[in-house]
Formats: C-alpha cells, sequence, structure tokens
C-alpha cells in the first residue's frame, strides 16, 4: 500500500469516527486494530489531519478493486463498532459507497465551511448546462422525489421551484425584506439582485454562483449531478464542509429511489426528522437554503461582474458590485475602452519591432491604433487624444489605469481577468469574456453587448 492511500485511510476513518460527535472505546479498539492492519504510522496521523475528505476520497478512488472493498468492509464494520449506525455515520458511508464504486463521475468535494454551507442531508440538482431530458424528467416526477427523499430525512432542492416562488411572491415585499438585509445597496442594485433570482436556472446557479462567485470550479464542467451534504471535518484547524456529487441519467427518480434505499438500510434508527417549513407568498424563509441563497446574492465580493461603458457620462461601471472606476481621466477611461476592443483580438503591442523591415507595418498599426483611441477619446468628451506612440504619455496612463482596477480585486471574481496585463507575446490585454462587456448606444438609450454596437463596429472598420 502507498503512504498517501495509508493517510487518505485514516482522513476518513478520522471522520467516520468524529462523524456522530461521539468516540466510545469501540471505536477506538477498532481503530487500532486497523492502524495494524494498514500499518498506519504517526506521521501518517498527522499528514492527514492536512488532507480534506475530498482529497483523501479522490486517492481512494483510484486504489485497486480489492483494496476499495476491503475499505468498505472495514468502514461498514466500524460505523456499527457500538451497535448503532448513526444518520451522520450513514451519510458517510454513502458517500464512500459511490465513490469507490467503478462508475466515473461520483467525488467528495470539500469547501470551506464560510463559503458554502447548507444543512446535511440536502440534496441540490446541479448542471452546468441546461439538460432538457433531465429537467423535463425532474418537473414530471418533482412531487414524487421531493417526497421520496423527506421520508428519508432528506431534503430536495430544485432551483426552479425556488426561482418560480420568486416569481409569485409580492415583489415589493421582497424588494423591503432585501433593503433591510442590505441597507448600503442602492435601489438599482436591489432590483438587479430581483432580476437575478427570478431568471436564475440550475446551470446559472451551478455556474454563476457556485463557480463564479463561490470559487467551486470541480463544478464547471459538470454534467447533471445531485449535490448532497454528507457532513463537515475539521482539516488544520479550519471547518470543511462535505458534498457527495453523483450524477444521474435520465431516470432521476429511480436515481433518488436507490439512493434512499441504500441510506435507510443502513441508518440504526427507526425514524427520521422531516422538514415540513414552507415559504408562503406573505413570507420569507430567512434560514437554511434560502437564507444561503440570498447571502450569496447580497455578498458583493467574487463576483463575476459584467462591464458597462457610458461614454457620453465618461463612465466604466461594475454594476453587479455597484461601484465603477473613479479617479481618472478620460484619457484612462478611453484607453481602457480600446483595450476592451483589442481584446478581441488578443490585445495590442507597443513593443519596437526588431528589423527595419518591419517598422513599417508597426508605424501603420500604430497608426490606426490612435485614430480609434481619439474616436473613443471624442465619444467621452474629449478634443485631441493624448499620443499613445510616445511611452512617455502611453506609461503613466496605463500605471493610473491598472491603480484604479487593481482596488476592486477584493470584490471581483478572477479580478486578473479584469486588468490589463501583458501577455507571454509581449501583448497589453483585458481577458475579461466579450459576452460580459456593453457598451450604452444613444439611439436605443440603452446597453448592448459591446461587439454588436455601431461604435465598435466603426471603430473595426477604421
Amino acid at each position: 500500500m502507498k503512504s498517501i492511500e495509508r493517510i487518505a485511510i485514516v482522513r476518513i476513518l478520522t471522520d467516520l469516527i468524529k462523524a456522530d460527535s461521539i468516540i466510545d472505546s469501540g471505536e477506538m479498539e477498532m481503530y487500532v486494530q486497523l492502524k495494524k492492519k494498514y500499518n498506519i504510522t504517526q506521521d501518517d496521523e498527522i499528514h492527514a489531519s492536512h488532507m480534506t475528505l475530498g482529497e483523501s476520497m479522490d486517492i481512494m478512488h483510484l486504489s485497486e478493486l480489492s483494496q476499495k472493498e476491503t475499505i468498505l468492509r472495514d468502514c461498514a464494520h466500524m460505523t456499527v463498532s457500538d451497535g448503532f449506525c448513526a444518520h451522520s455515520e450513514a451519510l458517510l458511508m454513502l458517500a464512500l459507497k459511490y465513490v469507490l464504486s467503478d462508475k466515473e463521475g461520483n467525488q467528495v468535494i470539500s469547501i470551506l465551511k464560510p463559503t458554502f454551507n447548507i444543512a446535511a442531508s440536502s440534496i441540490i440538482y446541479i448542471e452546468s448546462e441546461y439538460n432538457n431530458a433531465e429537467n423535463a424528467d425532474i418537473m414530471v416526477n418533482y412531487r414524487a422525489i421531493y417526497k421520496e427523499v423527506q421520508i428519508a430525512g432528506f431534503n430536495f432542492i430544485y432551483i426552479p421551484t425556488i426561482v418560480q416562488h420568486y416569481h409569485e411572491a409580492d415583489t415589493s415585499l421582497i424588494n423591503r425584506i432585501i433593503a433591510f438585509l442590505a441597507p448600503t445597496m442602492s435601489q438599482n442594485s436591489i432590483e438587479r439582485v430581483i432580476s437575478n433570482l427570478n431568471d436564475m436556472t440550475t446551470a446559472s446557479f451551478c455556474k454563476d454562483m457556485l463557480c463564479n462567485k463561490l470559487g467551486i470550479s470541480v463544478l464547471r464542467n459538470t454534467s447533471p449531478a445531485l449535490l448532497i451534504k454528507i457532513g463537515q471535518s475539521y482539516v488544520n484547524n479550519r471547518i470543511y464542509s462535505n458534498y457527495l456529487k453523483m450524477e444521474v441519467d435520465e431516470e432521476i427518480l429511480l436515481t433518488i429511489q436507490s439512493l434512499v434505499d441504500e441510506f435507510v438500510g443502513m441508518v440504526s434508527a427507526d425514524w427520521v426528522a422531516v422538514n415540513t417549513a414552507q415559504e408562503q407568498s406573505h413570507q420569507f424563509l430567512y434560514h437554511g437554503f434560502y437564507k444561503q441563497l440570498l447571502d450569496i446574492f447580497l455578498n458583493r465580493k467574487n463576483v463575476r461582474s459584467n462591464l458597462y461603458v457610458h461614454p457620453f457620462k465618461e463612465e466604466i461601471l461594475f454594476l453587479d458590485i455597484d461601484t465603477k472606476l473613479d479617479k481618472l481621466h478620460r484619457r484612462e477611461k478611453s484607453l481602457y475602452m480600446l483595450f476592451l476592443v483589442y481584446s478581441t483580438e488578443g490585445g495590442i503591442n507597443f513593443n519596437l519591432p526588431k528589423s527595419a523591415k518591419q517598422l513599417a507595418s508597426y508605424n501603420r498599426k500604430l497608426e490606426r491604433l490612435q485614430k480609434q483611441y481619439q474616436t473613443i477619446y471624442g465619444a467621452f468628451g474629449g478634443g485631441i487624444a493624448p499620443d499613445l506612440s510616445r511611452p512617455e504619455i502611453r506609461r503613466p496612463i496605463i500605471a493610473c489605469l491598472r491603480r484604479s482596477l487593481f482596488s476592486l480585486k477584493d470584490r471581483l471574481y478572477n479580478a486578473d481577468d479584469y486588468m490589463v496585463n501583458k501577455n507571454e507575446f509581449g501583448f497589453l490585454n483585458v481577458n475579461i469574456e466579450k459576452e460580459l462587456i456593453y457598451l450604452y448606444d444613444i439611439e436605443l438609450d440603452d446597453y448592448v453587448v459591446m461587439i454588436e454596437s455601431k461604435l465598435y463596429q466603426k471603430l473595426k472598420e477604421m
């Protein structure tokens, strides 16, 4: 057995022993026996205290089949060493059985508790892209699925049913509640939160909330799956919440029934606590998943914000974090917009060519660049634009722009993507996706995606 596998086994056994918050003599006696069986050393135990349950499960998933079968049997014996398999122990065993099976796509994900934390036994349906067949199956069988998991003590969370409640709720009440919970938030921001809640889908929740905002990047390309809270553990004196991600096929009701049967077959108790709390049209449940969801929307940090450019007001806005670039002259704002335009082409290279033959081409490109900059500068209300060909003029403008963008680093998700950075080829570029950039259109009196705007087309034709 590899050293890393021994460490992983210690992490799993530790979480299993601590799962019910009771450590008895029977569990300790069995742990001593398993230490001898797997040749576990004190160093292994020390290293295990720095490993998350998710990491340990990933390691054991790659072990030999016989090894996985052995650890499953030993863990099953551990759960009943005191004559009783608790609800929390059964959850962990459920995860072990699904992750150590031959089926790919099942895994345990460990997340720092302050980042994302819902009640144990919660089951959330997630997907990175909307799956028509899967969602149709859930909608047809929603009541059966909800009741099936409820009987076993689970709570099934399906984003469309949450959204439906917001659609049916009194908008003025939701508005007042958000203003109460976030008194510093502007009315425009409150309206955007309500709009985003109403427009949320299973895919946007997974990608925008879990991946982009909360940084759970492992879910970025997930197939339709169930995310099940199985408990928490201490790693390096920090609390991690543990989730089983279990991929599902189109017959989700059968998958749910199999999961519930597996779980109920392990639990020793003959009763479970059933959550029956439901929101009414004049109420708002500020606990559990509802609270977690709203807190994510109201959290103004780690946001993948759209970027709005309004040249006529000389504004560059990050509406999703309720702020704008400030302490900048139109020369910096115009240059930033120029970088945004060129972000679709890989950026701008101001480096002088090494050969004389390339100089003529370089000068033509620089001349076109200056014309484009002049057009943008004029749209921002300026007269004659600064000469970008002169480093002593260009560099202070870029430095000032970077300082302003850097001040947003703690509020934006992947803030570097919004910065003006030099890539490996020497091109200055902004890496934000073009779909996130909006430009004000004076004729429409509204924002449009930048690449569809008339000003963008005019600049590209120069």
